[in-house]
């Protein structure tokens, strides 16, 4: 007996049977090989000086496999470090987890004194408490003060986060304006928000203000050097909320 196959059916037995291997090897993959391949590689981008012992503290692996690695959860808890802006994960075939990790800046610097010793408290545009360290002189931001201190990783309250959101818009729009600015005092009143003491960098004469962004910076400079100009006794403070325009000179009755 002789059995002819035609070249249409020797292809679809062909096609059929490396059909049948790939699910094989697929079938292999899945519920035997990736079950027990354990994470043993990972490759860091990041702008954070991080040791590997803290990285591998955060990512918490213990042993995961594969097929049990939750991205978004590892990708989570390291978003959930204060000093971590954004965080992106993914899987390495085989064996492999490659972590991209970008940093938060620090906008403003918080001082306090704990026990005679300055600690200094490092803040992003977004209110977040990146960074507690005990040494100065290698930070060159503009200070906050009047605020209770924070801990790290907690967050200011709403109603100063707005402030550090028009002043990071300062910085981004009006960089020689916020190179000006030496401290935002917050002189909390009677209801939930905060007025503004603003000192000025090689200006002797702080001035209280609505709200920080390009005009009322301005305004505050042509105020000061009008006041120094016109005025034949030292100021103390100069008021320009509301639009007004208002002086206390030193020892003396408000202008």
């Amino acid at each position: 007996m002789i059995v002819r196959w035609s070249r249409g059916r020797k292809f679809t037995v062909v096609l059929i049977t490396l059909l049948l291997l790939i699910l094989l090897v697929e079938s292999l993959w899945i519920f035997i090989i990736s079950p027990r391949l354990t994470i043993g590689k990972i490759f860091l981008e990041s702008d954070i000086d991080i040791s590997d012992e803290k990285l591998l503290e955060i990512l918490d692996l213990n042993d995961k496999t594969w097929t049990s690695l939750d991205e978004e959860s590892v990708q989570k808890r390291l978003e959930s470090y204060p000093m971590i802006r954004e965080a992106s994960v993914s899987r390495v075939f085989p064996d492999g987890l490659r972590v991209y990790i970008f940093r938060r800046r620090p906008l403003v610097v918080a001082l306090f004194g704990e026990g005679g010793v300055s600690l200094v408290v490092l803040v992003d545009e977004e209110g977040y408490i990146i960074q507690t360290d005990s040494k100065t002189n290698s930070v060159d931001l503009p200070i906050i003060s009047g605020i209770f201190p924070p801990t790290l990783g907690t967050r200011l309250p709403e109603s100063m986060r707005q402030i550090l959101s028009d002043l990071s818009r300062l910085k981004t729009d009006e960089a020689e304006l916020f190179d000006l600015i030496s401290e935002i005092e917050f002189l909390q009143h009677d209801g939930n928000g905060y007025d503004l003491k603003l000192y000025m960098n090689h200006i002797p004469v702080p001035v209280l203000i609505d709200m920080i962004n390009p005009d009322s910076v301005r305004h505050a400079l042509i105020v000061i050097d009008a006041l120094e100009r016109t005025s034949s006794e030292p100021i103390e403070i100069a008021d320009i909320r509301g639009g007004h325009v208002t002086y206390k000179p030193a020892g003396g009755h408000d202008g």
